[in-house]
């Protein structure tokens, strides 16, 4: 591992940890074992630093996307909506705890994970528009607060699979998808 990625591993771990504002460009060079300097060698600022921790993370997040998320038809994409948080989470969970911690304080990752949402909206209204729903506009909002709200709490709770699972399955059941 190069020592670029052994401080985006330190940094993401602090951050996760203890939040942006808190944690120190030494204390990551410490969990790191680098110097501070090496920091700011690749990095200008702890701001850059956590830009680039955002970025790798959402590009991460879309590869995932990409494999678990076709439009084959209406209901299949809907579900596998449904299922994407917990993949997500469970696939970076330092990344997405860090998210859930920064998103609202930090203009920048606020701003990536408006557009990752956003990427969903327009196929989920033409999924809700041919399953009939006199607003799908409306209900795309709607199971976009769900699977938002999911994530958060996926990530920000120890939390037992099955009843994530059952949360899920129930969030389905009201769309009436079986999957």
């Amino acid at each position: 591992m190069s020592k670029k990625q052994d401080i985006l591993d330190a940094a993401l771990n602090i951050f996760t940890e203890v939040g942006t504002s808190a944690a120190s460009t030494k204390s990551i060079a410490v969990e790191a074992n680098v110097s501070e300097a090496l920091i700011f060698k690749h990095f200008k600022n702890k701001d850059n630093l956590i830009e680039e921790i955002v970025k790798s993370g959402y590009r991460e997040a879309t590869k995932l996307v990409a494999e678990h998320l076709e439009y084959k038809t209406p209901e299949n994409y809907i579900s596998n909506l449904l299922d994407l948080p917990k993949i997500l989470v469970l696939s970076n969970k330092n990344f997405w705890q860090m998210q859930y911690k920064i998103t609202p304080l930090n203009v920048m990752a606020m701003t990536h994970h408006q557009l990752f949402m956003k990427s969903s909206h327009e196929l989920l209204v033409k999924a809700f528009a041919l399953l009939g729903y006199e607003e799908p506009d409306l209900e795309a909002e709607i199971l976009l607060f769900i699977i938002d709200g999911l994530w958060k709490y996926i990530a920000a709770n120890e939390f037992n699979s099955d009843h994530i699972d059952a949360i899920i399955r129930l969030a389905k059941k009201k769309y009436s998808i079986h999957s």
